[in-house]
């Protein structure tokens, strides 16, 4: 059977925003791409080790894995509107989610203040 998962273009087109990311040293040079915003996450589970329970609910970005953003790692900043026409904001990859897919990065996104 062949791989039945749309491809990201329309996703992109239809619900793309603008977006630059940074990654660390020494790959560090900002790339101009495209991403979308999923519903956010909300863990149920503890936090590991802490009995904490997480109350914020996680923000979810996507991105397309190609040859300009081969690698998408934790610490990576994304700079990215939350709407079409509003100001973008600075956000900093806190973990990658748990869909691994080789088409994009979807990543959990903590806003950096």
């Amino acid at each position: 059977m062949g791989d039945i998962r749309p491809e990201m273009g329309p996703f992109l087109e239809a619900f793309g925003l603008p977006a630059t990311v940074t990654r660390p040293a020494p790959d560090d040079t900002p790339v101009p791409s495209t991403g979308f915003w999923l519903p956010a996450r909300r863990d149920d589970q503890p936090v590991a080790a802490t009995g904490y329970q997480r109350v914020d609910p996680r923000r979810r970005f996507v991105l397309p894995r190609d040859a300009a953003l081969p690698t998408l790692p934790t610490g990576s900043e994304v700079v990215a509107p939350e709407r079409e026409g509003e100001v973008a904001k600075t956000w900093r990859v806190d973990e990658h989610d748990d869909v691994a897919d080789p088409d994009c990065w979807r990543v959990l996104l903590k806003r950096v203040m």
